[in-house]
């Protein structure tokens, strides 16, 4: 059946995509046009957040998906029931759950589809676990049509190949690439062993040691003056009462107040990674994050920024010299264009939008 939809390149380029990440864009072209649809997608469904987040897709499309994952998902009266009725390995299109005049009179077809031309989406699930869903979907132009049943045994004789593709991974066997990835991190990163004892740490953990605030370094030890802390990171490390400390987030406090949480990766040998993450935000970066990503003004960037430093409206609106009313405006707009509901969301957002890595230095050119 394979060969049907074309030759050998699809599946090349699936196998070479399942290799190296920098090929999904090529090999997700060649399937588009396999199924005669303008662009494809691979999506992931988190069960906890129940949000979907693009990991590749077809070069061309790539910010018009991002808008409808923004924008529009919610109005799709496909997306649910997909994700709930189908299984592993099969193909769908929308007409497998909705009529053609329904699906046209959606929000998702009137406001996205619609305007660009496009007629229908043919897709798989490709594989589910406990902690979500990854997805494959094309969509077709209104001269392609709907998906026929030619189009959806194309797709179920890629399925597979995609699902061996995803679940490709290279062994991570040489400890030393780790090392220099955490050192390209601006987050500060400890390597410890099960006794933590530190056998490495990055520039950003130096510096937060340095401080002396919540962590300290006793000989080769590291030390922890938050002690609910620190019972919490030595359960982690032994894995007592069945802890997995890869789903550890441990808040570290100095004093009464929380200064940053930490996260758990067990490594090999024994070892295990800390993610040291600060509870405040790197504003100027963060704001420029979300300007781009969400589309908000200049003014909306200044309120998100201020409600994630300064906290609530009136010390926001007093901070930026607005009435109170005006700043309910704004942050309205902000939760429009964000999918937040509460300005603890926003914080959240704020701090997540920081960049994991480190800037490259620059050196200055001599005169």
């Amino acid at each position: 059946m394979v060969c049907e939809i074309g030759d050998s390149r699809v599946v090349a380029a699936i196998k070479a995509a399942g290799a190296d990440s920098r090929y999904w864009p090529d090999a997700l072209d060649r399937i588009a046009q396999a199924l005669d649809a303008r662009f494809a997608a691979l999506l992931f469904e988190d069960r906890v957040s129940a949000l979907l987040e693009l990991k590749y897709s077809t070069r061309a499309e790539k910010a018009w998906i991002a808008e409808y994952l923004r924008n529009h998902r919610k109005l799709d009266p496909v997306k649910a029931r997909v994700l709930a009725e189908i299984g592993v390995g099969r193909a769908f299109s929308s007409e497998d759950f909705i009529s053609l005049e329904a699906l046209h009179r959606s929000g998702a077809f009137q406001r996205w589809m619609a305007p660009f031309g496009l007629a229908d989406m043919i897709g798989g699930v490709i594989h589910r676990s406990e902690t979500g869903v990854c997805l494959f979907v094309a969509l077709r132009d209104q001269s392609a049509g709907v998906a026929d049943a030619e189009a959806k045994a194309r797709l179920d004789s890629l399925l597979p190949l995609l699902a061996d593709a995803i679940a490709h991974r290279r062994p991570a066997s040489d400890p030393c690439a780790l090392v220099k990835l955490f050192n390209e991190l601006t987050a500060p990163v400890l390597v410890i062993d099960s006794r933590m004892r530190i056998v490495h740490k990055n520039r950003s953990a130096d510096d937060m040691l340095d401080e002396g605030d919540a962590f300290a370094v006793v000989g080769e030890t590291l030390s922890m003056r938050d002690p609910r802390a620190r019972e919490a990171l030595e359960r982690a490390l032994a894995g007592i009462g069945g802890a997995d400390a890869e789903a550890f987030a441990i808040m570290v406090k100095h004093g009464d107040s929380r200064c940053c949480v930490m996260h758990v990766l067990r490594l090999a040998h024994g070892l295990s990674a800390l993610f040291l993450r600060r509870l405040e935000p790197a504003a100027d970066e963060s704001g420029a994050v979300a300007a781009e990503l969400f589309g908000l003004t200049a003014r909306e960037s200044s309120v998100l920024l201020a409600i994630a430093e300064v906290g609530g409206v009136p010390a926001t609106a007093r901070a930026l010299g607005l009435s109170e009313g005006t700043v309910k405006g704004y942050l309205k707009s902000i939760f429009q264009k964000t999918g937040a509901t509460r300005q603890a969301d926003l914080v959240k957002l704020v701090l997540a939008l920081e960049s994991p890595f480190r800037a490259p230095e620059r050196h200055s050119v001599p005169d």
